[in-house]
């Protein structure tokens, strides 16, 4: 087993047996990039919120790039199934990757009530690496990011990340994207969008085919957040409109 940081453990707020919410973490991220919204919305509604951290992260880059999208999501549906054994209600939600991963679980598994899609990368500000992932997969494993000072604050504020994306990975998140797209019109159960539309990875255009293709949406729009809403200066907004979702 590879080593983990601390910083990038899963954590687990043990709240009420009557709701549960599994909140899941971005691609190249680690949950805690989630931690300081999810005590907000842990303070709020009182419901237990478990964040599992995928395989693949937490690590090195070099073992991201040997998982896929299928691994992270069996390790979804496991922590989903153990949630759904022991609470009576149960939500599915996450940011950007996560956020694909909670749809395509709201897709798939019956008796959750609602899932909540953060930022999701149906379409990306570089469309370029989208388009190009596969040929510089064959030359560069990794891809290195940009914005360095944005990334190094939010490591000092406790955030754990790789610096560089790892292609093959990324090709796989893009597989997992296109797989959403095509589920999009039969998911069935409530669900919330919340979309930062000064977000610097993902076009907000996102959230509005999302919108359109989802039978039964809320959306929520971010004003002054990045991608790292859950980190930003608008989280306790998010927080409230989870809480708020979950209970009606």
């Amino acid at each position: 087993m590879s080593y983990i940081y601390p910083q990038a453990q899963p954590f687990f707020l043990r709240g009420s047996q009557e709701t549960a919410l599994l909140f899941i973490h971005g691609f190249t991220a680690s949950p805690s990039e989630l931690y300081p919204t999810a005590l907000l919305i842990h303070d709020l509604s009182a419901c237990t919120v478990s964040a599992p951290l995928l395989p693949g992260h937490g690590s090195s880059p070099r073992f991201l790039n040997q998982s896929n999208w299928e691994e992270w999501y069996n390790e979804v549906r496991k922590e989903l199934d153990f949630l759904m054994e022991n609470h009576r209600r149960v939500f599915v939600g996450g940011l950007s990757l996560g956020g694909l991963l909670a749809l395509h679980a709201g897709s798939l598994i019956k008796g959750l009530q609602g899932a909540i899609s953060i930022n999701v990368p149906i379409f990306n500000r570089s469309p370029l690496l989208t388009v190009a992932s596969p040929l510089i997969g064959h030359i560069r494993p990794y891809y290195p990011k940009k914005d360095r000072l944005r990334m190094r604050k939010l490591q000092e504020e406790g955030r754990y990340a790789y610096n560089v994306i790892p292609v093959k990975a990324f090709q796989s998140v893009m597989n997992l994207r296109n797989t959403v797209m095509e589920e999009a019109d039969d998911i069935n159960l409530p669900v919330l969008l919340i979309q930062s539309l000064q977000d610097e990875s993902v076009h907000p255009r996102s959230v509005y085919y999302l919108q359109e293709k989802i039978k039964h949406t809320e959306l929520i729009e971010l004003h002054c957040s990045g991608h790292i809403a859950t980190m930003g200066s608008e989280k306790e907004k998010i927080a409230r409109a989870i809480a708020d979702f979950m209970a009606e």
